[in-house]
């Protein structure tokens, strides 16, 4: 059974490509090569990332707290019109908008680094870094043009990988949950280790298949007393086999099982879920906002008529104003040093949870 659950649950997309130069190859814990990309957002003078206007704004913003409602969202199975700048008809040039976010190579990311050692600011200074785990049938090539869309949007960088069997690691054997738990891992430490971003700075996003490794890596950092920044969990399930089967336990040879990492979570947690989703049933998040320790859950996005792969236009400014609005109240303050002792203050919030349904 573990077979052809496996074979169901991992359908990797025909391999897409990505420019050499630009992926940064990483080694797992069981030797498995897989490759990433980064991309850094465009920041400001102070090297806070800078936001793209959405419709209606005049101008590029600052991460935290100047915009108006709006937003938008683009799921990842379609590659986003992507203009190669921060305007396009809509946005009039102007002093304020910044250039477009660029995807750096592994030099750059080096010479990063070296600059922040002799007292730059470095890739974790007051911006966020999202680290993306993609859903099933995508891999890093698909994957870019969403990348580079949410970068320019939230100003955030983004770091995403591909699990082993996926994209360029097709021939590094078939995917399995043992190799995206190291994989996720492999990802994690090439941020806080070689490019020395702290965890506090760094917020997870898995959709859909990357809800497992996401889960995980958030349970796993709390456990170790060194929580990640933030976890968005996009169309996630409860594990594996409760998503055709009700068993009310994780049984012998379940996989990614969410709902048992999520009480160890010490992170704010935003869950996203459309409530017409026909792939994983809508109340798997609602279930999964139950079992998150209560300090820690963020006001959950559940989008009426929504479905699992598909996200409409007129959705997306306000799918990103929400996003937006996660960032400034429980990531960036932290990022900049400006939360409670440097922690994620869960007494600032109020207890309601409220729900976005859109119409």
């Amino acid at each position: 059974m573990g077979d052809a659950i496996s074979s169901l649950l991992f359908q990797p997309p025909p391999p897409t490509r990505l420019k050499e130069s630009k992926v940064i190859w990483l080694t797992n814990s069981f030797g498995k090569r897989i490759p990433s990309f980064f991309i850094e957002c465009a920041k400001d003078e102070r090297g806070e990332g800078m936001r793209a206007p959405l419709p209606g704004e005049h101008g590029g913003h600052g991460g935290s707290g100047h915009h108006n409602d709006g937003g938008g969202h683009h799921d990842g199975y379609n590659h986003h019109e992507d203009s190669g700048g921060y305007y396009n008809n809509n946005y009039p040039p102007t002093a304020a908008i910044p250039t477009t976010p660029q995807i750096r190579t592994p030099k750059e990311l080096e010479m990063s680094v070296l600059a922040a050692s002799r007292g730059a600011g470095g890739l974790g200074h007051g911006t966020p870094t999202i680290l993306y785990s993609h859903a099933n049938a995508e891999d890093l090539g698909n994957i870019y043009p969403w990348c580079k869309f949410l970068s320019k949007m939230l100003g955030v960088n983004i770091f995403a990988y591909d699990y082993t069997g996926y994209g360029l690691a097709t021939d590094q054997g078939d995917p399995s949950e043992d190799y995206c738990f190291a994989d996720i891992s492999a990802a994690y430490a090439y941020l806080t280790t070689t490019l020395q971003i702290p965890p506090s700075s760094i917020l997870l996003y898995g959709r859909s298949l990357g809800s497992g490794p996401s889960c995980y890596l958030a349970a796993r950092t709390a456990e170790e007393g060194n929580p990640v920044g933030g976890l968005i969990l996009h169309a996630p399930f409860l594990s594996v086999y409760r998503i055709v089967l009700e068993s009310g336990c994780t049984l012998p040879g379940d996989r990614f099982p969410n709902v048992d990492f999520a009480p160890s979570i010490r992170s704010p947690v935003l869950f996203i879920h459309g409530t017409k989703d026909n792939i994983v049933p809508f109340n798997h998040s609602e279930r999964l906002l139950d079992t998150i320790a209560e300090p820690f859950r963020a006001d959950p996005v559940f989008i009426k008529g929504m479905g699992h792969n598909n996200v409409h236009a007129s959705v997306r400014p306000l799918f990103i104003d929400r996003l937006r609005k996660y960032l400034d109240r429980h990531i960036v303050p932290n990022v900049r040093g400006e939360g409670v002792g440097g922690k994620y203050d869960g007494r600032s919030r109020g207890k309601k949870l409220a729900r976005l349904v859109v119409r």
